[in-house]
């Protein structure tokens, strides 16, 4: 059997989930390679310069707002009242998914940014932040949490509508959190996207597992 056969066989076995896992750690790698070698940087530059014009303070405001809610503060508070709750609802394994999913985003988030350690933007910045820029912790806690949330609710058996309901506002607000980070100066939007990137990889290693496991 030739080595194409082989190989082809082998992406025959694969599900969608392993597929995804692999094509985007694939590209994380790619990412953070552009990141060090700043190749990236006329893209940053170019998404924050759009970005800009339309700094006031009523948007401001709103974006300290959003932002707080990828926070650690709120995101751990949310994680620990979750696990809490499950327990005293007997859904243990809700609330273990939740908290660990969230956990193991602060760990990784945390790990990659003191490899990879890239300062953060030398721009006008409006909020305080004094850890490494890449990834954004923010981004990735309201990727993870989010993404939870919409897998559990499409695992449920919520009406259909009730669902749809449920989930646009879960998919909007990573991405509005996202923006928040670059617009506020904290961040570069390869950061962002990076954090999200890492996120679902993790998110997809975890439903996979809990799936296999047959635990939701």
């Amino acid at each position: 059997m030739s080595q194409i056969t082989v190989f082809k066989n082998f992406i025959n076995n694969l599900d969608k989930k392993t597929i995804s896992i692999i094509a985007l750690t694939i590209l994380v790698i790619i990412w953070i390679f552009l990141i060090k070698t700043h190749l990236i940087d006329g893209f940053d530059s170019s998404i924050y310069n759009m970005i800009a014009p339309y700094i006031n303070d009523n948007l401001t405001s709103i974006f300290k707002s959003l932002t707080f809610f990828g926070g650690g503060l709120f995101t751990s508070a949310f994680c620990i009242l979750a696990l809490i709750i499950s327990f005293i609802l007997k859904k243990r394994n809700i609330g273990l998914f939740i908290f660990c999913s969230g956990l193991i985003n602060k760990i990784i988030t945390d790990i990659i940014k003191i490899i990879v350690q890239r300062p953060r933007p030398e721009i006008l910045r409006l909020v305080h932040e004094t850890s490494y820029s890449f990834p954004s912790g923010h981004t990735g806690a309201s990727v993870t949490l989010s993404g939870a949330l919409i897998f559990l609710i499409l695992k449920s058996n919520l009406n259909r509508n009730i669902k749809i309901i449920l989930t646009i506002p879960l998919a909007i607000l990573p991405i509005l959190i996202a923006i928040s980070r670059v617009y506020l100066g904290v961040h570069y939007s390869s950061d962002v996207i990076g954090a999200a990137m890492i996120a679902t990889i993790l998110l997809l290693i975890e439903i996979s597992i809990i799936e296999k496991k047959g635990l939701i």
